[in-house]
């Protein structure tokens, strides 16, 4: 006869600790909550929503920018894509982070449902994700994508602009979220 019980390993444990992860997310819930942080990080991400190339907000645009709606479309795009990434690279709580792309997700689908369901597949975040995890100057390295997804690889016109988005963007949304003074 064979005795299997000695092969039988039983793991406990698991459920505390999970009631562990649990208390603690339940514990910065209740601390960003009680702070302002949760409101403040909602209304950032509905703000962010609302960015768009040609609004003035961000500074980025110039009389002399051949702006087709193609072009603008992509611009767009691409200050979506940087409003995700800016949340995740420059605020320190997850929770919070979650918070501000949600609200801005939320709001897109609320407002510009159509917007929301083109940009949802991913498929150029994908391509500006690719480019940032290359070596170099990053504006530049968004720059050159950002004129090969308005189908113009080789127009420095396109170039340039893709990377003022990129700086006047990021620059914008580290100074919001510096104003948000999330407390931590």
């Amino acid at each position: 006869m064979n005795d299997y019980d000695g092969d039988v390993k039983i793991y406990v444990g698991k459920a505390e600790s999970e009631a562990s992860d649990f208390d603690g997310i339940a514990k910065d819930i209740g601390f960003h909550k009680e702070n302002g942080n949760l409101l403040k990080a909602q209304r950032l991400g509905a703000a962010m929503a609302d960015l768009k190339p040609d609004d003035g907000s961000l500074g980025i645009l110039r009389p002399d920018d051949d702006l087709t709606s193609p072009i603008l479309y992509q611009a767009r795009v691409l200050i979506t894509f940087l409003c995700g990434r800016c949340a995740r690279e420059n605020i320190k709580a997850p929770i919070l982070t979650d918070t501000v792309r949600t609200a801005m997700y939320d709001r897109l689908k609320e407002n510009e449902h159509g917007y929301y369901t083109n940009i949802a597949d991913g498929a150029a975040f994908s391509f500006y994700r690719l480019a940032l995890k290359k070596d170099g100057d990053k504006a530049k390295l968004v720059g050159d994508e950002f004129a090969k997804l308005c189908g113009s690889a080789k127009d420095k016109s396109l170039k340039e602009l893709g990377s003022r988005i990129y700086t006047g963007t990021v620059a914008y949304l580290i100074n919001a979220i510096k104003e948000c003074d999330f407390k931590y």
